[in-house]
């Protein structure tokens, strides 16, 4: 009871909300100190990683990958803890509990014939199996939890070369709102990540495989599929300007277009045309991409130096500036852009860590000079050191600033998850 009573003061604490009339926006201010003090605690997991870090001494260089691991296993439980004991944040929040309690009671046949069941029968199939092993609604919020934050950090730690720095971005680039508010679909953008591997060895059957589990949870997964071979693509801006040519009618006609697809391909998508998510977004929703894609695109040799199967990576952020000019026009098209703009949380901290590396004009200097002083090498690589520190500010301070912008709009932010509210909040 003890333990109980102060994990409620501790909520209660850090999500309490402020009335303040002399704010005209909507009249009040909200605390978001869970998503800020997590915020911290990732950014200080910086002095764990070599590139980031000025913290040096014996017991840290023999004790690193140690200290990483338990700093990401404890992100991760934060993650899983905060996601879990939300209580009616983010839209559909009462939606899944409603069919959650409508469908797990449903045998696996009825499931298959039911129209609901069947619309995502692997989602559906899920809940049946927890609601048979007696789990409450909380429980299977937990259990998807646990799945979901083991995949985003499986491929951050096998990816990103600043896995704190990706998951800083989970959080502040709203994947880990949008994973409180979209439930099916974050489940199925999620499962899209374990198919990056196989998107760079080029293996088209256990790619296409994995989509197509993902499209059982939310059938916009079926996205996907065509970027198997656009990734893949030569990074070339003349490429880019024929796709924006082509898209400009697109973006025009896009009520006629919306109908041709919702008609042959994602007809659950029908009802949208005319409703309210029809309607756009305000064009301030394109500045983060276009700064993304900007950035990315200024620095691309560097990346292709560091990686030639960087252009996946490079190309997607191409294509998430576009779905995001396409989203001032219809809001729902945003929902399809995570399943590119997720690859940010590797990209960013790759575009980082390419200020200390090696040049190729470094390289054919070191070809030339065979002796170099020692303390001339400690002087350049302290520079590089501090290249990539400034990078990495740069990156978690505009991200920061996309984390509150993106927690002002609308009543409760982009995902209605500002401010959290916990379950001992409620009580």
């Amino acid at each position: 009871v003890k333990m109980y009573e102060i994990l409620r003061w501790m909520f209660d604490k850090f999500t309490k909300i402020r009335y303040n009339k002399k704010i005209k926006k909507k009249g009040r201010e909200c605390v978001l100190s869970i998503y800020f003090g997590m915020a911290a605690f990732l950014c200080a997991g910086s002095l764990l990683w070599k590139q980031t870090s000025p913290l040096q001494g014996e017991f840290l260089e023999k004790n690193r990958k140690q200290l990483q691991n338990l700093f990401l296993m404890t992100a991760a439980l934060i993650f899983i803890f905060v996601a879990t004991f939300r209580y009616g944040i983010g839209y559909d929040y009462f939606n899944y509990e409603n069919l959650y309690e409508q469908l797990g009671p449903l045998s696996i046949q009825q499931l298959v014939t039911d129209h609901v069941g069947r619309e995502f029968i692997g989602y559906s199939i899920f809940t049946h199996l927890c609601w048979e092993l007696g789990l409450s609604y909380r429980m299977l919020l937990f259990v998807v939890n646990i799945i979901l934050t083991a995949i985003v950090f499986w491929f951050l730690k096998r990816y990103s070369p600043l896995p704190w720095l990706g998951a800083y971005l989970y959080l502040a680039l709203q994947f880990f709102a949008h994973s409180m508010n979209l439930f099916r679909q974050s489940i199925a953008a999620t499962i899209c990540l374990l198919a990056f591997p196989f998107l760079k060895k080029r293996k088209l059957i256990l790619f296409v495989l994995v989509v197509l589990l993902a499209s059982a949870f939310h059938i916009s997964a079926l996205f996907l599929l065509p970027f198997y071979w656009i990734l893949n693509w030569k990074v070339d801006g003349r490429i880019y300007g024929v796709i924006a040519a082509i898209s400009l009618p697109i973006y025009l006609f896009s009520t006629q277009a919306a109908q041709f697809l919702t008609h042959y391909l994602f007809q659950n998508y029908a009802g949208y045309i005319g409703s309210h998510y029809w309607a756009g977004l305000g064009k301030r929703y394109v500045i983060f991409p276009a700064i993304y894609f900007a950035a990315v695109w200024f620095f691309r040799k560097r990346l292709l130096d560091q990686d030639e199967k960087n252009r996946i990576l490079i190309n997607s952020s191409f294509y998430v500036l576009i779905l995001y000019v396409f989203s001032t026009h219809h809001m729902i098209l945003e929902r399809f852009s995570i399943y590119l703009f997720m690859y940010a949380m590797v990209l960013l901290p790759k575009l980082v860590c390419t200020f200390c590396q090696t040049s190729e004009v470094e390289k054919a200097d070191k070809k030339r000079v065979k002796s170099v002083s020692k303390r001339t090498k400690n002087t350049h690589n302290q520079k590089k050191k501090e290249m990539v520190f400034l990078a990495s500010v740069l990156v978690v301070t505009i991200s920061f600033g996309y984390l509150i912008f993106a927690s002002q709009q609308g009543t409760n932010g982009f995902h209605k998850v500002y401010p959290y509210v916990s379950v001992w909040t409620e009580q």
